[in-house]
């Protein structure tokens, strides 16, 4: 697990000195007409990974336990006026059926990002960097409930993540939907 938090800084600092040019990085026009690019990718130690991003269509992996970490990394670029904000969103949902009847509960409303990585805005005219990548890990044990399903019963729960990208100049992007699913 250490090598894949390695492997995830080093890759990280290497996105981040491909986003700058020169020393002093990129001007800020006055307006920008192009989105930013955004991926976002989730993957879980020994276990599968999917990536989505701004413009795709939303992608589906299936867990291999319900604990420990899934690891998630949103990279967003914008070579005109850089990223201001880039957050990762995780919602879910989950249910248990048993024959064909099912109880369901969630998605829920969201009101913050799990994870986020802010700089100062910026204005027209100022210096800023092409690119940001914000890596970081969710605890599957605190999102999907311990225990096993009672037998006769079948148990599904999703972890719904997304990645949004905001500009200096306000320009958003955001991600398809990554569906990491638990069942049981």
């Amino acid at each position: 697990m250490i090598k894949i938090y390695h492997k995830l800084i080093a890759f990280s600092l290497v996105l981040l000195l491909a986003g700058c040019k020169g020393s002093g990085g990129i001007t800020i026009p006055q307006s920008d007409s192009t989105p930013a690019t955004l991926t976002l990718s989730a993957g879980q130690p020994n276990g599968g990974s999917a990536t989505v991003s701004a413009g795709g269509s939303d992608q589906t992996m299936m867990l291999i336990s319900k604990t420990g970490p899934l690891n998630l990394t949103a990279t967003a670029q914008d070579p005109e006026s850089g990223i201001q904000s880039l957050q990762i969103w995780v919602n879910q949902s989950s249910s248990t059926c048993e024959g064909d009847t099912c109880t369901s509960s969630g998605p829920g409303l969201l009101t913050a990002p799990e994870f986020e990585s802010t700089s100062p805005q910026k204005k027209p005219g100022e210096k800023t960097v092409a690119m940001s990548v914000l890596a970081d890990a969710l605890d599957l044990s605190k999102l999907i409930p311990a225990g096993s399903v009672a037998p006769g019963k079948k148990f599904f729960f999703s972890v719904i993540i997304t990645a949004k990208a905001v500009n200096h100049l306000g320009g958003t992007a955001q991600t398809a939907q990554l569906f990491a699913d638990w069942m049981e």
